[in-house]
């Protein structure tokens, strides 16, 4: 048995201890109180599938996705619904607070409801087990609303205090796991060991540290972004070493290239803060190593025209992006392809091919369409990158 689960037993079985001591001086009678105590100590299980429906039924009402449902109150798991909001849905903060109110708030009616039944009963057994299981159901929807870890509070307070920077920090999210789908679906591998140490102090085998970096990051494991940074900058130093072989450069300059490439459009286009030339410089050298060794690789072409469109280079970016073989790549990679694709056909001027490609790229990568959404209707077109400095300034 393990510990959650014995220490949910001793917790079931002092309950019900307490619950008798008290009944009895309510009844008078050991068997009555016995019942009553019963009857109060498994009201407490069916307040938690009550706490959890409310959560579910308010989630379809609400038109939140349900990633996952868990109501099992006797295995001494966790119970929870799981939702998977959009970013982009109307009134969204509103939304999850009356969600993650919902399972309190049904506590609190049931509580009311078994309250006012006390009166219409005059037997003592009843009256107790009522308001014993009356004042359960209050405790359980009062002590959910306190910031905790696991309450509702907690997941209450960021949309009350700051729903719109919660709602980026959502979106975010969800973007970063897009890019996280991009990286797998290019990577040559990852360590065996499951290590997930310094990416590139734990050793000199650079496929291993790139591996290491890529599964830090997406299993967030990252110490900081500071760091983040800078293992990334020292990976891409290994990249660039002579002493590297050119394949596993290649491999390092399209991941790094994709990653903080697909970052530096989500902030040219959702922060409005295009790219600096000097980073632009410094994907269009990664993507470089990548695209000089596999031009004809899909993931390095993808990262290329990531460089292009960052350079404010329409054209060469669509060009890499004309023969994409959707059934024959990748398909998350084709997907990412056909984004691009519009991206640069919407500089171009050609909206009617970049509806065209939005629909071919499907529904997989939500966020990434929304911003080449967002580009497509912006009038004008959104810059990506700020102007290069002029020679002498």
């Amino acid at each position: 048995m393990t510990s959650t689960r014995r220490r949910l037993v001793a917790a079931s079985i002092l309950l019900l201890v307490e619950a008798v001591l008290f009944a009895l001086l309510v009844t008078e009678s050991l068997a009555g109180a016995i019942v009553a105590a019963g009857i109060t100590c498994l009201s407490f299980w069916a307040h938690l599938v009550l706490h959890e429906c409310g959560h579910l039924v308010a989630a379809k009402l609400l038109r939140l996705e349900v990633v996952a449902v868990r109501i099992a109150p006797f295995t001494g798991w966790r119970n929870h619904v799981s939702v998977r909001p959009a970013p982009s849905s109307t009134a969204l903060p509103l939304r999850m607070v009356l969600f993650y109110l919902s399972g309190p708030v049904v506590n609190l009616c049931t509580a009311t409801v078994l309250g006012a039944a006390t009166a219409l009963t005059s037997t003592p057994v009843t009256r107790f087990a009522l308001l014993g299981a009356a004042l359960l159901a209050a405790l359980l929807g009062l002590v959910n609303l306190v910031p905790s870890p696991h309450s509702d509070g907690r997941n209450l307070l960021p949309w009350l205090s700051a729903p719109t920077a919660t709602s980026a920090a959502l979106r975010a999210a969800y973007y970063q796991e897009e890019i996280n789908r991009t990286l797998r679906t290019i990577s040559h591998g990852e360590a065996d060991d499951g290590h997930l140490g310094d990416p590139v102090r734990d050793g000199n085998d650079t496929r291993l540290a790139l591996a290491a970096f890529q599964r830090r990051w997406s299993t967030g494991h990252a110490r900081s972004a500071t760091d983040f940074v800078a293992d990334a900058e020292r990976l891409a130093a290994l990249a660039r070493a002579d002493s590297t072989d050119p394949v596993t450069a290649a491999a390092i300059g399209q991941a790094l290239s994709i990653q903080f490439g697909l970052w530096y459009l989500y902030a040219a286009v959702v922060t409005r803060s295009p790219v600096d030339h000097r980073e632009v410089v410094e994907i269009w050298e990664l993507a470089q190593l990548g695209f000089q060794v596999q031009p004809h690789r899909l993931a390095a072409r993808v990262a290329m025209s990531l460089a292009y469109l960052l350079n404010q280079r329409p054209e060469q970016a669509r060009s890499l992006l004309l023969d994409v073989r959707a059934g024959v790549d990748p398909p998350d990679l084709c997907s990412v392809a056909f984004l691009l694709r519009a991206i640069a056909e919407c500089h171009l001027g050609n909206h009617a091919d970049a509806d065209t490609h939005i629909r071919a790229a499907g529904g997989g990568y939500r966020q990434l369409t929304q911003i080449v959404a967002t580009i497509r209707a912006a009038d004008p077109v959104l810059p990506l990158s700020a102007p290069a400095p002029m020679a002498g300034i």
